[in-house]
């Protein structure tokens, strides 16, 4: 019997594929009401935020064993060695792996205009992406509270949004646009691993395979 914190993972790793495969017609008929609310938490939780980038920041550089893990479609990046890939159905095409607590995940997707069903004409971009996201996790009803900053991930420039979950665990987002796509990392993590996690991402992204892994 799978344990709840899996269970809240597994629901984070579905909305990553349909998010990189969800109709922008849906999305814009929410956006409006989704916008609105998602500010209106922003502005409570800049305290929040800040307490975070202090983890992080404040985080050391583990000497833990990592693997690389990811895809020439979607980059690659390190995470910790005993994690284990998670096949699961509603997952899509994500790559997605998890700790042996079933606790924390991490996913890696990416998008181009025609897999994300942009319609011509419309733009194309990181911030569809997030606030696709950001409108599926709260139609979950998941979400106690948002944040947003602007990081860099991999030398690239990235939307990061960050939720509390009222599971207790936090969910982060990192997304951004290289060419044609526009990639997409996120973890759900609990308070202990998140910035190890937030390090890692940040740090070792990139298109550089070499030694990658698959199991």
């Amino acid at each position: 019997m799978k344990n709840k914190p899996l269970l809240v993972a597994v629901a984070v790793l579905s909305l990553v594929s349909l998010v990189a495969c969800s109709s922008s017609r849906k999305e814009s008929s929410k956006s409006s009401s989704s916008e609105s609310s998602s500010t209106s938490v922003v502005k409570e939780t800049t305290e929040s935020s800040s307490k975070v980038k202090e983890k992080i920041s404040d985080s050391d550089q583990s000497s833990e064993k990592t693997k690389r893990i990811g895809s020439a479609d979607y980059g690659y990046v390190s995470i910790p060695s005993d994690w284990k890939k998670y096949e699961y159905v509603e997952g899509g095409d994500n790559i997605q792996y998890i700790d042996q607590s079933g606790t924390n995940a991490i996913i890696l997707n990416a998008a181009n205009r025609e897999k994300a069903n942009v319609d011509e004409g419309e733009e194309f971009s990181a911030e569809m992406m997030a606030q696709r996201f950001e409108s599926a996790m709260n139609g979950k009803n998941k979400v106690v509270k948002v944040s947003r900053s602007s990081v860099t991930v991999g030398g690239n420039e990235a939307i990061q949004v960050n939720m509390s979950l009222k599971s207790g665990n936090y969910t982060i987002l990192w997304t951004f646009q290289k060419d044609d796509k526009v990639y997409m990392i996120s973890c759900v993590c609990d308070e202990k691993t998140i910035a190890q996690l937030t390090t890692y991402v940040k740090n070792t992204w990139s298109f550089d395979g070499t030694g990658a892994v698959t199991d």
